[in-house]
């Protein structure tokens, strides 16, 4: 309904009402309300999601659901924002609505979590799903559709999504039947003098509106206990024109009841589940339900590593993975076979790293029948370059700043006199030159994570070393 149409038809209205009221011309959505399975029946559905879904690859230009997040936030806060007006002036409000005064923080920061969670590259990257959207469930699915590493990543930001999306469909609908209740008391306290037509307009926008009923309802409740007695001609029209309108009120009264119920009970449940999915050790999940995560768990050496490098180790498969058409876990299969039938005793005993990142990918790649790329053979070669370039970058820099200077003072054709002086010279310009080198190299290259091990119970006994500092007591 068009603001003016609305100030027309009920002068009385407020500005955060107005706002409530034509914020959007469409119908309020239903919110997602599904049958609450058991662990039996949640699993006997996940397998037969994993049979019926297709997956196919994501395009560049494929939609995301940033555009709608968006709007679910704006939405969220228009009602948070008449939900909040209510409140302060003293209108009673459902506990629904508490639940989204009370904790609409946690919904506001989901947004970041959303966005630092799966970034829009990072979205485009994963299948998209021809037949549904969702992946709700990890073990069960999995029987029968295997998920990557960054499917099941994916899964906590999906949930809050989704968490969101039926938070944003909540609270427009607890705003708005708290709004078409107020229409309807301001419509009742000029009753007399409100023509039919008017009531008939107001009937149709918050029909379109979905809040039709709930208008109807609260006119009737106000109205009959108003006019329990005898009415007069005015009345007696309106009375008729609500009849026909709300035939069973009773029943209507009923059913409004039990959706505020369903109501109170959803936003409750949607809050909880926010917080769950926050505090939810989802690494564990991940470790627990990947099955690329079982096959390299199964490697001492690499449950034995740190976070970080474990990591590395994954975006390595993953890459390699992508790369070949191998599945990730047909690729690890690779690598631990690889780790596994090394003869070389340093080979045996290194980290994953060693295959996916240094002297031994080379091995990896071939049994992967996968050529090595051009970019990395030059930096391997810029690797074994990169120290006689910099002694060579350092020196020649030295050597040159330092004559420089000594021709720019004039000390020129004094034999041994200036040797000496050259090399009196060549320190402190050298270390000006490193400090100068080192600076370059810091700001123009990436740091690379050294691998390291976890040692979540310390060191082991047959590796620990003694560590000897030289150093000066100065008493």
């Amino acid at each position: 309904m068009a603001p003016l149409e609305l100030l027309r038809l009920v002068p009385d209205a407020s500005p955060a009402l107005q706002d409530i009221l034509s914020a959007s011309p469409d119908p309020v959505q239903p919110p997602i309300r599904a049958e609450i399975f058991g662990p039996q029946r949640f699993a006997q559905h996940g397998r037969s999601l994993g049979e019926a879904h297709r997956a196919e690859q994501a395009t560049s230009h494929a939609q995301t659901f940033f555009p709608r997040l968006r709007s679910n936030i704006d939405t969220l806060r228009h009602a948070h924002r008449y939900i909040g007006v209510q409140a302060a002036t003293g209108y009673d409000i459902s506990p629904a609505a508490e639940w989204l005064l009370d904790n609409f923080h946690l919904i506001e920061a989901q947004l970041k979590e959303i966005h630092d969670g799966l970034p829009r590259r990072y979205f485009r990257a994963l299948p998209v799903l021809a037949d549904e959207l969702l992946v709700q469930f990890l073990c069960a699915y999995q029987e029968t559709r295997s998920l990557n590493l960054n499917e099941l990543w994916a899964l906590p930001t999906t949930l809050r999504v989704v968490l969101v999306e039926n938070l944003r469909r909540l609270a427009e609908r607890v705003a708005t039947n708290k709004a078409a209740r107020e229409v309807a008391n301001l419509c009742c306290d000029r009753i007399d003098t409100c023509p039919l037509e008017d009531l008939d307009r107001l009937l149709q926008a918050l029909t379109q509106r979905g809040v039709g009923p709930v208008f109807l309802t609260q006119m009737a409740a106000r109205l009959q206990d108003r006019w329990a007695g005898e009415v007069n001609g005015v009345q007696a029209r309106v009375l008729a024109w609500l009849q026909a309108a709300v035939p069973d009120l009773a029943a209507l009264q009923t059913q409004q009841r039990a959706d505020q119920a369903a109501d109170n009970l959803s936003v409750s449940n949607a809050v909880t589940a926010l917080r769950a999915i926050g505090d939810a050790d989802w690494s564990e999940i991940v470790g627990r339900t990947s099955a690329l995560m079982q096959r390299l768990l199964a490697s001492p050496v690499f449950a034995a590593e740190q976070a970080i490098t474990r990591d590395q180790t994954l975006h390595g498969i993953e890459l390699l993975a992508r790369r070949s058409g191998h599945s990730e876990v047909a690729v690890a299969d690779t690598l631990l076979d690889r780790m596994r039938t090394a003869t070389d005793p340093g080979q045996a005993t290194a980290a994953a790293g060693h295959w996916l990142f240094d002297a031994g990918r080379p091995a990896l790649l071939a049994a992967l029948g996968l050529p090595e790329r051009p970019a990395r053979v030059w930096r391997a070669a810029a690797r074994r370059w990169a120290l006689p370039l910099y002694l060579g970058v350092l020196l020649a820099c030295t050597v040159g700043v330092t004559a420089w200077l000594m021709r720019h003072h004039g000390a020129e054709g004094l034999g041994a006199v200036v040797l000496l002086l050259m090399g009196l010279m060549l320190f402190p310009v050298s270390e000006a030159v490193v400090a100068v080198l080192h600076r370059l190299i810091s700001e123009s290259t990436r740091p690379q994570h050294l691998p390291r091990l976890a040692l979540a119970e310390g060191i082991p006994a047959e590796h620990r070393v003694l560590v000897v500092i030289p150093c000066m007591l100065t008493d």
